[in-house]
C-alpha cells in the first residue's frame, strides 16, 4: 500500500494536482470499464479478486502488474 501511495504522489505532482485526485480518476476510469462488460466480469477481469463490488486502485493496480509480468508485458 505504501508504494501505492507513492506512486499516487508522484503522479500527482507531476500533472499539478492531488494524490486523492489522481485516485478518483482512477477510480472513475475503472468504473466505466466495469460499467463497459454489463458489471459482469469479463476476461480482463477474470481471476482477479476483488472486496467489494468493483475492484478499487488499490486492488486493481498490483494485480494487472502481476498479469503483464507474467504475460512478459512488463518487465519485472
Amino acid at each position: 500500500m505504501a508504494n501505492f501511495q507513492k506512486m499516487l504522489k508522484e503522479i500527482a505532482r507531476r500533472n499539478g494536482t492531488t494524490p486523492e485526485h489522481v485516485r478518483q480518476e482512477m477510480q472513475r476510469a475503472i468504473d466505466r470499464a466495469w460499467e463497459q462488460n454489463g458489471g459482469m466480469p469479463g476476461s480482463v477481469w477474470a481471476g482477479m479478486t476483488f472486496r467489494g463490488e468493483r475492484p478499487t486502485p488499490e486492488e486493481l493496480i498490483p494485480q494487472l502488474a502481476a498479469l503483464m509480468q507474467k504475460n512478459g508485458t512488463l518487465a519485472g
